[in-house]
C-alpha cells in the first residue's frame, strides 16, 4: 500500500519554516494534476480524531495522475501511503515526514455494469466511502453488503482488510479487483487467485487496490432500508459510537472473542490520559476529548502484555500503527 517509513519532521526554523520535506513534496506535485494540502493536521482525517501533520496530503485528480503521483513518490524514495477513511490507523503524534495519498478524487465511482436474472454486478471505485455505496443500493435496491452498515471506511480500505462482522464479509461479493503493482503497473485479479481470509484479502503487499466489482442481488428498498436500520440499532446498542475511535482494536482469535479476552483480564474501562478501553466494548479503545496516539499505543501494548499472560495468545492488531 506504499511505503510508510519515514522519520519526524525536525522543528522548523525562521528561514526555512517548511522544512526541506516539504519543499520537496512542492516541486514533485507541482507538475502532477493532483490537489494539495501542505503540514495537514492527521487529526482531521482519522476516525480516532489523533495525528500530528503529515509533510503533503495529496489527491491526485484521476487514476494517470495517480499512477504516475505513486511512481514518482517511488522513484525518488519519497516516504508515503495511502490513506483512505482513516478508521483503522492510530498515525503519530508528532509532525510526520511523509505524503499520504487519497484516492477521493482519483477512484470513486460507482457503475453497474452487468446483470444476469437477478444478479447486478457493479463496480465500486477504492476512494468511494461505504456509506456512498450502501445508498447507492438503497436507491438502485441491491443488496447483499447490508452488514457494512456503520463501517465508516472507503471501498479500498473494506477490500483490503476484508471487512465486515458476523453477518458477512466483503470478500463474499467480491468477483475481483483491479490494482497498481509496485511498478506502477494495473492488474485485474479474480477472487479464485486470492487467499481470502478472516480481516484478509491476500493482496500483494504493495498493491494499490483502484476498485472492485460486487456480485449483488435484486432486493426491495423498503426491506433493504429496514436491514440496514437494524444494523445501525445493533450497533449503537453494542458499540461506544458517541467517542472517536478506530473500531476493534485486534482481531477475534480462532474460537475466541477479543473483547471478552481483555475484558477478563481487567482492562474494561481502563484508562491511560485521555484514552480508554470503552466500558461499552472491550475491543474499542476511545478517545474522551485529547487523547494522544502514545497513549492509546499505551492500553493497545497493555492489552496484548496482559491476555498473552494469562491465555498464552498473542493478540493480533487489526488496527495499523503508522510512523
Amino acid at each position: 500500500m506504499g511505503s510508510a517509513a519515514s522519520h519526524i519532521l525536525p522543528p522548523s526554523d525562521p528561514g526555512n519554516p517548511e522544512g526541506d520535506s516539504v519543499r520537496e513534496f512542492k516541486a514533485l506535485f507541482r507538475s502532477l494534476d493532483v490537489e494539495a494540502e501542505w503540514l495537514e493536521p492527521m487529526s482531521r482525517h482519522t476516525t480516532f480524531r489523533i495525528g500530528g501533520p503529515v509533510a503533503c496530503l495529496v489527491r491526485p485528480l484521476d487514476e494517470a495522475s495517480l499512477a504516475k503521483a505513486l511512481g514518482e513518490l517511488k522513484r525518488l524514495g519519497l516516504p508515503h501511503f495511502i490513506l483512505g477513511a482513516g478508521s483503522n490507523i492510530l498515525p503519530p503524534d508528532d509532525p510526520w515526514d511523509v505524503a499520504a495519498v487519497q484516492l477521493t478524487r482519483s477512484c470513486s465511482d460507482i457503475v453497474p455494469i452487468e446483470e444476469h436474472g437477478d444478479r447486478v454486478r457493479v463496480r465500486v471505485g477504492a476512494g468511494g466511502m461505504l456509506s456512498r455505496l450502501l445508498r447507492f443500493c438503497v436507491r438502485h435496491q441491491l443488496g447483499g453488503i447490508e452488514f457494512l452498515a456503520g463501517i465508516p471506511g472507503t471501498v479500498g480500505g473494506a477490500v483490503v482488510m476484508n471487512a465486515g462482522t458476523k453477518r458477512g464479509c466483503i470478500g463474499e461479493a467480491l468477483l475481483w479487483v483491479d490494482v497498481l503493482d509496485g511498478n506502477g503497473r494495473r492488474h485485474r485479479l479474480e477472487k479464485s487467485r486470492l487467499s481470502v481470509s478472516y480481516r484478509s484479502l491476500g493482496l500483494p503487499p504493495d498493491a494499490v487496490v483502484l476498485g472492485a466489482c460486487l456480485d449483488l442481488r435484486r432486493s426491495v428498498g423498503a426491506k433493504l432500508r429496514g436491514e440496514l436500520l437494524e444494523i445501525l440499532r445493533h450497533r449503537r446498542a453494542t458499540q461506544p459510537l458517541g467517542y472517536p475511535s478506530a473500531g476493534c482494536i485486534f482481531k477475534n482469535p480462532p474460537g475466541a472473542s477479543a473483547g471478552a479476552l481483555i475484558e477478563q483480564v481487567g482492562l474494561k474501562g481502563w484508562k491511560v490520559g485521555g484514552a480508554q478501553i470503552s466500558e461499552k466494548h472491550a475491543n474499542w479503545i476511545v478517545n474522551l476529548g485529547k487523547a494522544r496516539a502514545e497513549e492509546v499505543l499505551a492500553l493497545v501494548e497493555e492489552a496484548e502484555k496482559r491476555v498473552f499472560e494469562a491465555f498464552g495468545l498473542r493478540m493480533e492488531r487489526e488496527i495499523r500503527i503508522l510512523g
